[in-house]
């Protein structure tokens, strides 16, 4: 006896199914691409920042000290960083004996980046005896 049987369905992906999910991951992996790219930027723009903002700080600290400890080491003072002597600050009159200090106006310049900061610092003054 000849039997007829219906054929069974053949299982698998069809080519359109397989282009979506390969259109989809795609979108999803440049998504993702995009997000870490942005965020090394972002990354080496802030160590830039920070390199900045501490070469300015020991500028600074090296204004500060500099007129006290003539043995500051020179390596503290940046290429970048212009550091200029202001004028002693007027000394308050006194009723009592006169102070050995007074202080006196900085500036730490860099014109290659725009930055100023000013401040004052104490400096020993060479009173007669």
């Amino acid at each position: 006896m000849y039997s007829c049987s219906v054929p069974a369905k053949i299982k698998g992906f069809t080519l359109l199914e397989v282009i979506v999910a390969l259109a989809i991951t795609g979108f999803v992996l440049g998504g993702l691409f995009s997000l870490v790219g942005g965020s090394k930027q972002l990354s080496w723009r802030s160590e830039s920042s920070l390199q900045r903002a501490t070469e300015l700080r020991a500028a600074t600290n090296f204004a500060l000290l500099q007129n006290e400890f003539h043995a500051v080491e020179p390596i503290l003072v940046a290429e970048t960083y212009d550091i200029r002597v202001g004028d002693e600050l007027e000394t308050p009159e006194r009723k009592t004996q006169p102070s050995v200090y007074t202080l006196q106006s900085f500036e730490v310049v860099s014109e290659d980046r725009d930055e100023y900061v000013s401040g004052t610092r104490w400096i020993r003054l060479e009173l007669p005896r």
